[in-house]
């Protein structure tokens, strides 16, 4: 089971990311001490959930050609905006690159990977034909708990508006968890810092 969950704080201009802790190859499973999100090596204001392969998730943790052009600590302040055009024309080029290079397989179709990436207050899901989507409610989830979290991010949105990031976030991981084969401890992470808040 993955539950990846994505929420963005338009007021803070920040945006969460939370993931479950299962390790799985369908017939066993174990808790892994490697949380599926995390922070880019590179930036440290972009962070990002996986699905798919813990190889994936590896390469997208560590890898410097993600983002080469950019070092945030040298630029003017807002001189690279990282929008939806610069995700699909120069991140998703460097990520197919990181791929083909790095992901063994037979097909060209298994190359690619599932997961969010929050920058700032953004949220971006690529796909595994490397798509990428930004959706408008400002929350999403991947994983195949992914629709018990998606609804329940439509109820807390609707209905608990007082809610925190990590509020909204931990319901969705506990409806994946509930309705899903899941697993905790969840990890909860943000585009504003280091902090990472475990829910057990």
């Amino acid at each position: 089971m993955t539950a990846i969950v994505g929420f963005t704080d338009k007021k803070n201009n920040t945006t969460w990311i939370g993931s479950d802790s299962l390790g799985s190859n369908g017939f066993s499973k174990a808790v892994q001490t490697n949380p599926k999100c995390f922070h880019n090596d590179t930036l440290k204001n972009v962070i990002m959930g996986s699905t798919s392969t813990f190889r994936h998730i590896d390469l997208l943790k560590y890898s410097e050609t993600l983002f080469p052009e950019i070092d945030k600590y040298k630029v003017k302040e807002n001189e690279i905006n990282i929008d939806h055009k610069y995700m699909v024309k120069t991140f998703i080029p460097n990520l197919v690159n990181l791929f083909q290079q790095h992901i063994v397989t037979e097909l060209e179709k298994d190359r690619g990977a599932n997961f969010l990436i929050g920058v700032d207050g953004k949220l971006f899901q690529i796909q595994p034909d490397y798509s990428v989507l930004e959706a408008k409610d400002g929350y999403d989830a991947v994983g195949c708990g992914e629709y018990a979290a998606l609804g329940s991010l439509y109820s807390t949105t609707k209905y608990c508006p007082k809610f925190t990031p990590v509020q909204h976030i931990t319901a969705a991981l506990e409806s994946a968890e509930k309705n899903c084969c899941g697993v905790q401890p969840f990890h909860i992470i943000n585009t504003k810092n280091d902090e990472v808040i475990t829910v057990e």
